[in-house]
């Protein structure tokens, strides 16, 4: 089932289940399907996302193993959306929900 996150300043960003439940855990602020983060607490999300996705960049460098057969979009790339939704949420200082 598809998560979608919304906040008043951005499009609403639709991910399935697995990818979007990934991204909570990398924003550190619990995978409750419905949850949200306050609008003070949105740019600790921004902060933590960013820190995530560095590591995980990282991994992606490092490894050698590619699937020839199926390629794959990488989850620095899938993020790009949610990293963007929360910036907009921080810098109006709006909140983050998702359900």
């Amino acid at each position: 089932m598809p998560i979608t996150f919304t906040t008043k300043t951005y499009a609403d960003i639709t991910m399935l289940n697995d990818i979007a439940q990934t991204m909570l855990e990398m924003i550190g602020f619990g995978n409750l399907t419905p949850g949200g983060v306050a609008a003070q607490d949105v740019h600790q999300a921004v902060t933590n996302l960013e820190i995530n996705l560095l590591d995980e960049i990282a991994k992606e460098q490092s490894s050698t193993e590619e699937d020839e057969d199926e390629p794959s979009v990488k989850l620095s790339t899938r993020a790009i959306p949610l990293l963007e939704l929360l910036k907009s949420a921080s810098s109006h200082q709006n909140a983050v929900s998702w359900k």
